[in-house]
């Protein structure tokens, strides 16, 4: 006799996703250049917004999701030289600075840029003009750099991209307020005038836990409807920015994903997809957590499989300790193994995200792969 079919285990799969997502990426330099002081820093960027990283945390929780844990300690080590590097290319009067070719960057708070005494920033700057960071992920919110503040940047030799948050944890509702509409629209215009080449769109897709009842097909069709009036609005600057977009890592791996992520739909509205591929977040996947590399490597290789030619393929890689005991690295080569990836799948580059802007092992990690001959420092 045959056992009845019971429905139970399709129903734990459904529930309980293997994947689950970010719910809650040498040569001596002879010729050393300091990264000049700061102008008088303006009324206009000291928002009284402005808060230092410790406090902001503690009221606005949500502005950074993607979860930490305490950082490990660090490695002492004798320090490595610093790196030569070169200036972005500079594009037209049309479009602003062209992308360097190959992304070298870091996430930064905009806390960091908001304190008062300005040290953390221009600490922040020398150390990463040293290591051959050549872009920086700015938020935009809640205080928008000036343009004097991006341009100084610019002159310095980074490429900046403004962050830009459009539903914190993701769309709750069919569609957004017409109040949430404008707010991100509003950003989208400072981010021009501040002169900003580019601009990426985060939590631009739907909550990964809803009780909105949508076909899939709809979730797709509003997120890209969001796009598209984003995409409207920018193509009223003077100077075109460049869009991005982050994707929860586990989208290059999924043909359709409930949050209404597409890497096939974006690569038809958005100029640079960036997956968010921290291993550490591959919950009930050991071997992605313990893999970095393989974890970087597959994911940027399948979002350039499912791209347009045209489209820039930037990964979120890991700058935390979270989770990294069972590779049996260190953080740094945790980092190092990450960026590896990022040159071998043949994408444009890397971003690394500490919430905390704690970069020295960042740093390290970048001097090394250069000494090694895995990472070219050239744009």
């Amino acid at each position: 006799m045959r056992k009845p079919f019971s429905l139970l285990p399709i129903l734990i799969v459904i529930a309980f996703p293997v994947c689950a997502e970010f719910t809650i990426p040498f040569p001596e330099n002879s010729r050393k250049r300091e990264v000049p002081p700061n102008d008088p820093i303006r009324e206009e960027r000291l928002s009284p917004r402005a808060v230092s990283i410790k406090e902001k945390e503690k009221k606005e929780p949500k502005l950074a999701s993607r979860k930490v844990t305490e950082e490990a300690p660090k490695e002492k080590e004798v320090p490595l030289p610093k790196v030569q590097r070169l200036r972005p290319r500079t594009g037209n009067q049309t479009a602003g600075p062209l992308p360097p070719k190959f992304y070298r960057g870091l996430y930064v708070n905009n806390s960091v840029i908001a304190d008062k005494s300005g040290k953390k920033w221009k600490a922040l700057l020398q150390d990463a003009s040293d290591a051959g960071i050549n872009v920086l992920v700015i938020d935009l919110q809640p205080v928008t750099l000036p343009s004097a503040e991006v341009n100084r940047i610019k002159e310095l030799g980074f490429y900046p991209v403004g962050r830009l948050v459009n539903f914190e944890g993701g769309l709750k509702t069919e569609l957004p307020s017409e109040e949430r509409m404008n707010s991100i629209l509003n950003y989208v215009r400072k981010a021009c005038v501040s002169g900003f080449p580019e601009i990426q769109l985060d939590y631009i897709r739907y909550a990964d836990i809803t009780d909105i009842k949508l076909p899939l097909k709809q979730k797709y069709k509003n997120i890209l409807n969001v796009i598209d009036k984003i995409r409207t609005e920018a193509n009223q600057c003077e100077k075109l920015p460049y869009l991005g977009a982050d994707i929860f890592g586990r989208i290059p791996f999924n043909k359709d994903d409930q949050i209404g992520q597409k890497i096939e739909n974006f690569a038809q509205s958005i100029d640079v997809i960036y997956p968010m591929l921290y291993p550490s977040h591959f919950y009930g996947q050991p071997s992605r957590i313990a893999n970095p590399y393989q974890t970087i490597y597959d994911g940027l290789s399948n979002t350039k499989k499912r791209s347009l030619s045209t489209t820039r393929v930037v990964g979120w890689i890991q700058g935390f300790t979270m989770s990294i005991k069972p590779s049996g690295k260190s953080l740094k080569d945790y980092i190092k193994a990450q960026i590896e990836a990022s040159v071998d799948s043949e994408s444009n580059g890397f971003v690394v995200w500490n919430i905390q802007n704690q970069y020295d092992e960042t740093f390290r990690a970048i001097r090394e792969t250069v000494k090694d001959g895995k990472l070219k420092i050239e744009d």
